[in-house]
């Protein structure tokens, strides 16, 4: 049986209480643990680096879910990969190109991500990103994945949560999704072969 990682970036204070991306965590671990081993990180209840290294070995793909603040990860995801993504557990440096040495090749990985921006921010240019999509704003965190050699899935996102919430609108979208990605014919998780916008996945 395949292994799934499951990673909880959400940060909870006073603004946002974090039951959004509990929510799809929670609905992400019911739906694959039928046809997945599956380990699970909460970054806010803490974590032992040596662990999570071991959980990442054992994985064959990761989901990353967290909402996205200032259009980055918030500073409790990006603490924790600073702290887990080691050198020569992860990546190690070789004579090939820029960013090919990669320890985590054969693994796949995944970003679920909630904004409160609302999609038709996105692909337009008259909108905010200029015609950008979901995909190009979290690069960083997309090419985070690549340096250590994971193969990207599609991912998936939800928008407009603060003004305008429908979680089980989005809950149901992303059933779809993970049946999609993961356990349709259970077949092993599928690499997209070119980027897609993650706002137009259904």
């Amino acid at each position: 049986m395949k292994t799934v990682l499951l990673i909880l970036g959400k940060e909870t204070n006073d603004f946002a209480k974090g039951a959004y991306n509990q929510g799809l965590f929670d609905t992400a671990r019911n739906i694959l643990k039928e046809s997945y081993d599956v380990l699970t990180t909460v970054i806010d209840n803490g974590y032992d680096v040596a662990e999570e290294i071991a959980k990442f070995k054992a994985a064959d793909a990761v989901i990353f879910q967290y909402p996205v603040y200032w259009f980055m990860m918030p500073s409790a995801l990006k603490r924790y990969l600073d702290e887990v993504y080691a050198y020569g557990e992860f990546f190690a440096f070789n004579d090939g190109p820029y960013g090919s040495g990669g320890l985590m090749k054969g693994k796949a990985f995944m970003l679920s991500t909630t904004w409160n921006a609302p999609a038709d921010a996105f692909d337009s240019p008259d909108g905010f990103f200029e015609g950008r999509s979901v995909d190009d704003v979290l690069l960083p965190m997309r090419k985070d994945q690549a340096y250590c050699g994971f193969d990207e899935l599609p991912h998936f996102s939800c928008h407009d949560i603060i003004k305008n919430p429908n979680f089980d609108a989005d809950r149901d979208r992303y059933v779809r999704h993970l049946q999609r990605v993961f356990t349709d014919t259970g077949r092993q998780p599928q690499p997209q072969t070119r980027f897609e916008a993650s706002g137009a996945v259904i």
